[in-house]
C-alpha cells in the first residue's frame, strides 16, 4: 500500500467506516490497531444477530410440544410397515423396552416411596387421633365445658388430618394401580397399529396424571428419542419414493409447456407434503431428506429474539414443563439487556466515525501517515481513560440501568397476582392503565387517588421534619459541646453517639414496646404518677403515630448529624474567632457569621442527600409502626394495603409483598418517586457552593 498522502482518497475513510466499522481506518488511514478493534466489535455483533440463529420455530407456528414430541408415532410406523422397512420392529421393540424400564424403575418406584411415606404419616396421625380421643373422653367424664370444648376441637383436627391422609393414600394407590395396568398395556405387537395407539394413549394418561414434572420430562425425552429414529427412517424412504416419482413424471413431461411442467411437479410435491404439516420451509427441507416439524429462522438470533420477546412478552405454550414455557419477566429483562448492548454498539459506531474524521484532519495536517509506534502511543494516551472507565460503565448499565428500566416498564404491564404471574401465566402490556387506576377519582370511588395524595403529602412532611429536626438537633448539641465551659465533653459525645451505634432495627423494636398503648412502660408510668388518666395512643392514632415516628427518628438520627457537624466545626481555624473577638463580636455574631456559614457550606450537600434518603426511609416506618394504623377513611387500607403512617416506599413494599401482589401499581409509585426525587436532589446539589467551587 502506498504511503503517499492522497487527500481525495482520505475523504473516503469516514464513508468506508460507516459501511463497516474500522474498514476505512484500516484501508485508507492505515490505523491497523484501532481500526481492527472497531471492526472486531462489529463482527461480534453481526455474529450475534446472524450466526447466532439457533432459535427453532415450530413448523405449524403453534405447539411447542408438537415440534419436540413428533406426536404422529402411529403414522410413522404405519408408513414404514407399508414400505417394508426392515428395522421398524427393532425400533418399536427398543421403545417398548425403554418405556417398561421407565415405568418400572422411575414412575412406579416414586409412587411406592410416596405410598410408604403416606402410610407412615397416616400411622402417626392415627396415633395422635387415639391420644386425642382419650383426652376428650377424660374431659367429657369430668364434665367441665371449657375443657370439653378445647379437647373436642383438638379431636376434630386430628380426625380431619387422618381423613386427609387417607384420601391422599387412596389417590396414590389408585395411581399405582393405573401404573400396573399401563405397564401391561405397553406390550406391543408390531402387527397391530391399534395396539400401538392404545399403548401410547395408556402411557400418556398415566404419565400426565402423575402431575410430576420430572416424570413428564423424562417421558417426553424417551418419546422424542425413538420418534426421531422413526422420523429419520420415514424421511429416507419418503424422499426415495418422492425422487423416483419425480423422475418418472419428468420423463413423461418431455415436450410439455412450462405451465404444464410446473403444475405436474407441484402435484407430486403436494402429494409428498401430505405427511409434513407446517410451513413451506419445513416441506422443502423434508423433500431433501430432513424429516422435521421445525426449521431454523435466519435473522432470529439472540438480540432479535430478545427484542421481539420484549415487545410480545411471550405467548401461551401448550406444555406443563416449566422450562419450556415463556417467562414474561425474563423476556423483558433480556430485551432490556439487548437494547443496552445495541446502545453500546451505536455509541462505539459514532465514536468510530468521529475518530476517522479526526484522523483524516491529523494526517492532512502532518502530510504523513502515523507509524505503528505512533499509533500505539496515540491509543495508550488518548484511549486509556476511555478503556479504563469502560468496565465501570458496563457494570453500571447492567446493575443500575437494567433494574431502573425494568421497574419502569413494569408500570405499563399487568404484572400482578394471581392471574399474571409467570411462568404459568403471561404478563401483558396495558399502556397507561395503571396510571389511570392510581390517579383517577372515578375508578373505585377514587380510593387509590386519595390514598396516593395523603401518602405523598405525609412522605414530604416526614422527609422535611425527619431531615431538619435531626440535622439541627445534632447541630445544636455539636455547637454546645464545642463550648469550653462544658465539663468532660468527650463523655457527653460518647453518650449521645450510643443511639447511633446501636442497630437501628433493635432500637425501633424497643421503642415500639415502650410506646405500646396498652401495656407500654411510658403510658403505665404516666398513669402511675397521675399525669394522664387514659393511655395515649402513641402508635394507634394516625396523627399521634406520625408524631411518634418523628420523635423517635430524632433520637436515632441526631448523633449522625452531630458527628458531621463536629468534624466540620473542628476544621474551622481559631484565628477567625480570635479576629472576631478582637472586633468585639458576640457569641451569637460569631455563630451567625462564622460557624453557621462554614458548616453549611460543607454540609449542605449532605443535608440534601439526607432529605432524599428520608423520603425512602423504609426502616423507621416498617419496624416502628408497620405502616399502621389504618387510614382515617374506612376501606382505604383494605383496598390499597396502605396505612396512615406508610411512606411511598413502605407502600411499595406492601404492594409487592402482600397478597395479592400488585407489582404494576408498585412500579407506578416507584417511577413517581424517581421522577420527583432525582431532579430535586440533583438541582439542589448542583446549586450548592461546594459543588460549584469544589473547594473551600
Amino acid at each position: 500500500m502506498s504511503n503517499t498522502v492522497d487527500p481525495e482518497k482520505l475523504k473516503k475513510a469516514p464513508l468506508a467506516s460507516k459501511c463497516f466499522m474500522g474498514l476505512g481506518q484500516i484501508l485508507f488511514l492505515k490505523q491497523y490497531i484501532r481500526g481492527g478493534l472497531f471492526a472486531l466489535v462489529e463482527v461480534v455483533m453481526i455474529c450475534c444477530v446472524i450466526f447466532g440463529t439457533k432459535q427453532i420455530i415450530p413448523a405449524n407456528k403453534s405447539e411447542y410440544d408438537d415440534m419436540q414430541g413428533l406426536p404422529d408415532t402411529v403414522e410413522m410406523v404405519e408408513y414404514l410397515q407399508d414400505n417394508d422397512y426392515k428395522n421398524v420392529d427393532k425400533i418399536v421393540a427398543a421403545r417398548t423396552k425403554a418405556m417398561k424400564s421407565f415405568i418400572e424403575n422411575k414412575a412406579v418406584k416414586d409412587i411406592n416411596k410416596s405410598i410408604a411415606l403416606a402410610e407412615k404419616n397416616l400411622a402417626k396421625a392415627n396415633a395422635e387421633l387415639e391420644k386425642a380421643q382419650k383426652i376428650y373422653d377424660k374431659a367429657e367424664a369430668s364434665g367441665k365445658e371449657k375443657k370439653i370444648d378445647r379437647t373436642s376441637s383438638d379431636l376434630s383436627d386430628a380426625e380431619e388430618a387422618v381423613s386427609t391422609l387417607e384420601d391422599a393414600l387412596s389417590e396414590l394407590e389408585a395411581l399405582k394401580e393405573t401404573a400396573d395396568e399401563n405397564y401391561e398395556a405397553i406390550t406391543y405387537d408390531v402387527g397391530s397399529i391399534d395396539e400401538l395407539s392404545d399403548s401410547i394413549d395408556a402411557i400418556d394418561t398415566f404419565v400426565y396424571d402423575t402431575e410430576n414434572n420430572e416424570i413428564v420430562e423424562i417421558y417426553e425425552k424417551l418419546h422424542l428419542k425413538y420418534d426421531r429414529q422413526l422420523s429419520k427412517a420415514m424421511a429416507a424412504i419418503a424422499v426415495k419414493n418422492y425422487n423416483a416419482e419425480l423422475k418418472e413424471v419428468k420423463a413423461g413431461l418431455k415436450g410439455a409447456s412450462k405451465e404444464e411442467r410446473k403444475e405436474a411437479l407441484a402435484e407430486v410435491a403436494n402429494e409428498f407434503d401430505e405427511h409434513y404439516d407446517g410451513c413451506d420451509i419445513c416441506k422443502k427441507a423434508a423433500r431433501k431428506g430432513y424429516r422435521t416439524t421445525a426449521h431454523r429462522a435466519w435473522f432470529w438470533g439472540p438480540l432479535v429474539k430478545s427484542i421481539a420477546g420484549l415487545i410480545t412478552l411471550g405467548s401461551k405454550q401448550p406444555t406443563t414443563v416449566t422450562k419450556f414455557m415463556d417467562h414474561s419477566v425474563f423476556m423483558m429483562i433480556n430485551g432490556i439487556l439487548s437494547l443496552i448492548i445495541i446502545g453500546f454498539f451505536v455509541v462505539l459506531y459514532i465514536i468510530n466515525i468521529n475518530s476517522a474524521k479526526l484522523a483524516v484532519k491529523k494526517i492532512l495536517k502532518n502530510n504523513k501517515f502515523p507509524t505503528m509506534q505512533e499509533a500505539k502511543n496515540d491509543i495508550s494516551q488518548n484511549a486509556f481513560a476511555t478503556i479504563g472507565i469502560s468496565p465501570s460503565v458496563v457494570m453500571i448499565a447492567i446493575f443500575s440501568l437494567v433494574p431502573l428500566l425494568f421497574s419502569a416498564l413494569v408500570a405499563f404491564t399487568n404484572y400482578s397476582s394471581p392471574d399474571h404471574i409467570p411462568p404459568n401465566n403471561l404478563v401483558d402490556w396495558v399502556g397507561i392503565e395503571n396510571f389511570v387506576t392510581m390517579f383517577s377519582t372515578r375508578i373505585g370511588g377514587g380510593e387509590w387517588a386519595k390514598t396516593f395524595g395523603w401518602t405523598a403529602i405525609w412522605t414530604i412532611v416526614w422527609a422535611v421534619f425527619a431531615t431538619f429536626t435531626c440535622f439541627f438537633v445534632g447541630f445544636f448539641y455539636a455547637f454546645v459541646l464545642q463550648d469550653k465551659r462544658v465539663v468532660i465533653p468527650g463523655f457527653f459525645r460518647t453518650v449521645y453517639i450510643l443511639p447511633y451505634a446501636i442497630p437501628t432495627m433493635l432500637s425501633l423494636f424497643v421503642w415500639a414496646n415502650l410506646l405500646n398503648g396498652t401495656i407500654g412502660p411510658i403510658n403505665r408510668t404516666l398513669q402511675m404518677i397521675g399525669l394522664i388518666e387514659q393511655p395515649i395512643p402513641w402508635l394507634s392514632h394516625p396523627n399521634v403515630a406520625k408524631f411518634s415516628l418523628i420523635f423517635v427518628n430524632i433520637w436515632i438520627g441526631f448523633p449522625y448529624s452531630m458527628i458531621l457537624t463536629t468534624s466540620s466545626m473542628t476544621a474551622i481555624s481559631n484565628s477567625l474567632y480570635e479576629a472576631a473577638v478582637i472586633d468585639g463580636a458576640t457569641k451569637w455574631q460569631q455563630f451567625k457569621s462564622i460557624t453557621y456559614p462554614l458548616v453549611m457550606f460543607q454540609l449542605k450537600p449532605t443535608l440534601i442527600m439526607q432529605f432524599a434518603g428520608n423520603i425512602n426511609n423504609f426502616g423507621s416506618v416498617f419496624f416502628l409502626t408497620g405502616g399502621g394504623p389504618n387510614m382515617p377513611q374506612p376501606g382505604l387500607t383494605t383496598t390499597t394495603a396502605c396505612g396512615a403512617t406508610d411512606l411511598l416506599i413502605s407502600w411499595i413494599y406492601k404492594l409487592t409483598m402482600s397478597t395479592p401482589s400488585r407489582y404494576h401499581l408498585a412500579s407506578v409509585l416507584s417511577i413517581l418517586v424517581f421522577v420527583v426525587l432525582v431532579p430535586f436532589a440533583l438541582y439542589n446539589f448542583t446549586r450548592t457552593k461546594s459543588f460549584k467551587e469544589g473547594e473551600l
